[in-house]
This record gives C-alpha cells, structure tokens and sequence, in this order.
C-alpha cells in the first residue's frame, strides 16, 4: 500500500515540475539576485573595398584611335647627377586598311635655364600592319639589326598598347626601347623605356589627354 502510494505521488509531481517548466518564458537564473544582460549581437564584418576594374578582354586598336597631348618627366642612371628632363607629348593614331595602324608621335625636350633654354624637337613616324596572332603587329619598316635596321612589334594586351623597338649598336651592345600606351578615362598614360645590354638607361613617364573631335 505504501509502495502505491509513493508511486502515484512521484508521478504527480512529475506532472507538475513538467507543467512549471512548460510555462517558463525566459532563461533559468542560476544565480539568484543577479541582474542578467541581454546579450549583443555581434556586428557583420566590412567588406572590403573592391580593386578598380580593369578591362577583362584585350581591347581592338579602333579604341587607341585619335589624338592625345600631354607633358611627361624623364630620368636616368644619371639622374642624381643631372636632374630630369620636361618633355612635351603628342601622339596620334590611325587604323589603316589592312587592319593594322599609324602611330605619329612627337617629343619636345626642355632643358637648360630659364634665361638660355634649349628646345628639341624629335618626330616619328611608323606603320604596323596586322601580325601572326590577334594583337600582335609588325612594323612595315622592318630591317636587319646588323645591318644598322632595327625590328620593331606591337602588341596589344587589355588596355595597353605596347610598341618594341630592338637595334644593335656599333659596339654590339643590343638596344631595346619600349612604348607602353595604357587608355585611362581622360586619355592614356605613357611609360617608355630604353634598356641597353640589360641595363636601364633611361625612362620617362607621361600623362596625355585625348584631343576632342
């Protein structure tokens, strides 16, 4: 009799811790008294900025088409010794018929004082005509380096038109002069260099803007 009834008993408060707890609507203190935070939400981490786009196919050679002007800065091996150099730009590009195009471009060096400047004018003139794979190009002036000609190539890679001249000195030494033309929203932007026998002897960096009409 005993047994029953601690058995009915124990199921009764069963029932009823069940029914407490059922009720329940918010965290269990475990700790009398104190005063519980509510928990912050942790904030969602910044996205970082992402780079500027570059163009993601090499570009046709219609898009280096017109008329750019602009100044650029030269320097050399023996710059600490002579300084640099302002240099006027003007550059003007063509398509031809074949597919290929005319690059003209010309160089005004400033140098000396204010009172004696000295003011040199370089122009240049040359045809690409299409080459063996898409972009690339060579020049319709092509000559044996040896024998005082020099081969000249383009090529075209995203938004940079690349211009290669390679010579051979009198010496031997090999001359490589390098135009890189990269489009940029107001016009392009130039880094030329010249290496001679591996060595850089020379570099010059250049902003122009293209001419309307």
């Amino acid at each position: 009799m005993r047994r029953s009834v601690g058995l009915v008993l124990g199921i009764v408060l069963t029932l009823v811790a069940g029914d407490a707890v059922a009720q329940m609507t918010g965290p269990i203190d475990i700790f009398p008294g104190r005063t519980q935070q509510p928990a912050q939400a942790t904030p969602a981490p910044r996205r970082a900025t992402p780079p500027a786009a570059t163009p993601s196919r090499t570009l046709d050679i219609k898009a280096f088409t017109g008329s750019f002007a602009g100044s650029g800065v030269a320097d050399s091996e023996d710059t600490a010794y002579f300084g640099v150099t302002q240099r006027d730009l003007d550059v003007r590009i063509t398509t031809t018929a074949d597919g290929g195009f005319t690059i003209a471009w010309t160089t005004v060096l400033r140098t000396g004082s204010d009172a004696q400047p000295v003011v040199r004018r370089r122009a240049t003139t040359m045809t690409f005509r299409p080459g063996p794979r898409p972009g690339l190009f060579t020049a319709s002036d092509n000559s044996d380096p040896l024998q005082n000609g020099m081969i000249s190539w383009a090529r075209i890679s995203r938004s940079t038109l690349t211009i290669h001249q390679f010579s051979v000195r009198e010496g031997g030494q090999h001359d490589i002069q390098t135009y890189a033309r990269t489009l940029t929203g107001t016009g392009m932007d130039l880094v030329y260099t010249r290496v001679v026998d591996g060595e850089r002897q020379r570099r010059v960096r250049g902003k122009l803007v293209k001419n309307a009409g």
